[in-house]
């Protein structure tokens, strides 16, 4: 191979995005396993539905906030539908789509998780400074935008 084409692949910003983010996930799964019981997918979907409780959200709502497929969303609801976490009602406009809204089961575990998923966080930053976290945080903030606005150009 020409070694002009060559990269390395440890210091390139998107493997190094997709292994960190890899490891911040594994290791945050340990709170809503340990918790909840829950899979990666339902406790975000449950976070996400929680989070919009009142509005009630729809599963291709979810998709795009959570930024998930459709197929991993819909097993994720109907998984936490069977735990009683969740509810589906009927669109009052879409007869086709179902609202999900969080039961109050579902609200007392999310309740339950929310504070120790803030700690985990909290851990997980203790290795920064404070203005550096301002600046992760920011930077990400910058990134995700630019990426939405390219796409939408594209």
């Amino acid at each position: 191979m020409n070694n002009k084409t060559l990269l390395n692949i440890n210091e390139f910003l998107p493997y190094q995005l997709v292994a960190l983010s890899s490891k911040v996930s594994e290791d945050f799964s340990h709170v809503y396993i340990a918790h909840g019981g829950l899979t990666q997918a339902q406790w975000r979907v449950l976070a996400h539905v929680a989070n919009t409780q009142g509005l009630g959200s729809t599963a291709k709502q979810i998709c795009e906030l959570a930024n998930m497929d459709k197929s991993t969303v819909s097993r994720a609801i109907k998984q936490l539908e069977e735990k009683a976490l969740i509810r589906l009602t009927q669109h009052e406009n879409d007869k086709r789509a179902m609202v999900v809204t969080v039961t109050d089961a579902g609200c007392a575990l999310y309740q339950d998780i929310t504070p120790k998923a803030l700690d985990w966080e909290s851990e997980l930053l203790s290795c920064l400074q404070d203005d550096e976290q301002k600046q992760l945080k920011t930077l990400i903030s910058k990134l995700s935008n630019y990426i939405v606005i390219k796409s939408s150009s594209d």
